[in-house]
């Protein structure tokens, strides 16, 4: 099949080269920070080393630990070995395995544990739920995160102290504690909940796998988490830089939606992405082929405002793809075929030298699996316009 040379591109290029950027809000559970990210180094106060990295196991004698460079190193540990919690007198019952430590070894013995301090970890989101002690927290990529406060748990508000009461769903915290022996919970020893002002509207992203229009949207992320936000008449549409109307939001579509300030289930803008395909073209049609990939077919048809890329430049002279060739092509959901795309971008070749689109265009040859879409209803895109 012959490409035509092409026209002027329909939908914004733009939509490609934005990234997943999360922004702020993420939750997760990562130990803090401390300034010894690389792994071990000196202490010259000591005479001895210290290293820094994650408990990947520990029993009654020895505590095994990752650096950031991957490497594990075992450390022996006894009734001499001493423990803090950021640098406080802990329990050596708090440590388990998953969190964040910095260990100090006995000089001229780099395996021997003197002192093992425990970082806190931290979860940052918005308050889902609360049930007597337990906070459910969701961050902007949909995953939710336990937050279990107890009676030492110290509550603030705005920086000044506070109560538990003050956690209510819309919340936006910041907790900090040691993660329980499940590796699922945190046990707060510190909870902050941002003042009203500080509060900052999340980002989710995901694939829509449910739809009522105009009430409620569902979403699943690269890892399978689903998580449903409400749609409301405030809530606006986009593709790139152009708004649409709510209609053009499909079961099937990535979507970036940012959720209204101080309400972690209400979508206040939903941006749809393209959907991505990589592979090798298996069958050459006339305006369209094939693309397999990971035992998945997806049918890429090719509009007249497509943009074909070789070699990193856009083609200018009529573009042949032939069966064997491999390509990342991205565009929208096809009305007529829940395994088609109606292709905005092809990328022909390798991922390399991709020349004027850059790393947004690179993201798209890391893509996951076919990526083909599962537009149904009457989406009037691509050649259907």
């Amino acid at each position: 099949m012959t490409h035509p040379t092409p026209a002027v591109l329909g939908r914004s290029l733009a939509a490609l080269a934005v990234t997943a950027g999360l922004g702020l809000g993420v939750a997760s559970v990562a130990g803090a920070d401390s300034g010894h990210g690389h792994g071990r180094s000196h202490d010259n106060g000591g005479g001895g080393d210290h290293a820094a990295g994650y408990v990947m196991a520990m029993t009654a004698t020895s505590l095994s630990v990752e650096s950031p460079g991957g490497v594990t190193t075992t450390y022996t540990i006894g009734p001499a070995t001493t423990y803090t919690l950021d640098g406080q007198t802990a329990a050596a019952a708090l440590l388990v395995v998953g969190e964040r430590v910095e260990v100090q070894t006995a000089p001229g013995s780099p395996t021997t544990a003197t002192s093992v301090n425990i970082d806190l970890a931290e979860i940052h989101g918005l308050v889902l739920s609360v049930s007597g002690s337990t906070v459910l927290v969701i961050g902007p990529e949909g995953f939710t995160r336990t937050v279990q406060a107890g009676a030492s748990t110290v509550v603030t508000s705005g920086g000044q102290a506070s109560t538990l009461a003050a956690l209510t769903p819309g919340a936006s915290i910041v907790a900090q504690g040691t993660i329980d022996s499940t590796g699922t919970i945190l046990d707060a020893v510190s909870i902050d909940v941002r003042a009203p002002e500080q509060q900052r509207p999340e980002r989710i992203e995901g694939v829509v796998t449910a739809l009522t229009p105009g009430t409620s949207v569902t979403i699943s992320g690269d890892h399978g988490a689903s998580t449903t936000l409400s749609l409301t008449s405030s809530t606006t549409y986009t593709e790139g830089p152009s708004t649409v109307p709510s209609t053009d939001l499909l079961v099937g579509e990535h979507v970036s939606i940012t959720t209204a300030a101080g309400s972690a289930t209400t979508a206040a803008s939903i941006d749809i992405r393209p959907l991505r395909v990589r592979g090798s073209i298996s069958a050459v049609g006339t305006g369209s082929f094939s693309v397999t990939s990971d035992g998945a077919t997806t049918t890429v048809v090719v509009e007249p405002t497509t943009q074909v890329y070789e070699m990193g430049q856009l083609a200018t002279a009529a573009v042949t793809f032939t069966v064997g060739e491999h390509v990342v092509a991205a565009g929208l959901p096809d009305a007529t075929s829940p395994s088609t795309i109606d292709a905005q971008v092809i990328v022909v070749g390798g991922g390399e030298g991709w020349g004027l689109l850059g790393p947004g265009l690179g993201n798209l040859g890391n893509g996951s699996g076919n990526g083909q879409g599962n537009g149904q209803g009457d989406h009037h895109r691509g050649h259907q316009r």
